[in-house]
């Protein structure tokens, strides 16, 4: 992402819509900090985040993004997630653009198990989750604070022989 996207990201980030089932808002500085950690060069860290922009092809406007890490490099585990911009959620840009980036993980990069967390009241990310192939492999009741309220998280995942590529155009 480019410095001239930040104020495109805040409007998903800063979004209560967007953010519901990902993590508390935070103030500006905190929403900058977030991403000037995506603007630095990857480095393949276990736990770092690697996250790409998605725009429009016609306009360039940043309408989400999508990224990883390696959760386990030991145990060749890549943790995968993505935020869209709520005026762009249910018209397919978060089923395109992932189809794209499974698809790039799955060539590129070493792993055995593609993994993703979400909250369980958050039916299109299992849905878009579910499209690759990946399975609820667990319910962890109350497993972080989300604000003042301890929330749950699903847990789903899918082995790298398993994983259903979407359509692209590659």
């Amino acid at each position: 992402m480019l410095e001239a996207d930040f104020v495109a990201y805040c409007d998903y980030a800063m979004d209560p819509v967007v953010m519901k089932y990902i993590r508390p808002i935070g103030c500006k500085d905190e929403v900058r900090e977030a991403f000037q950690g995506f603007q630095k060069d990857w480095s393949s860290e276990e736990g770092q985040w690697m996250a790409l922009a998605v725009e429009l092809t016609e306009t360039g406007e940043l309408i989400g993004d999508v990224g990883f890490r390696y959760k386990s490099i030991e145990h060749q585990q890549i943790e995968i997630g993505y935020k869209f911009n709520r005026h762009f959620h249910t018209k397919g840009y978060g089923s395109e653009a992932m189809d794209v980036f499974v698809k790039y993980i799955y060539d590129n990069w070493k792993f055995h198990k593609l993994v993703a967390y979400c909250d369980p009241r958050n039916t299109a990310s299992f849905k878009l989750m579910e499209r690759y192939g990946m399975q609820k492999e667990g319910l962890f009741r109350q497993h972080f604070k989300f604000g003042d309220k301890w929330q749950d998280e699903l847990a789903y995942a899918v082995l790298k022989k398993d994983i259903l590529l979407g359509e692209t155009d590659g």
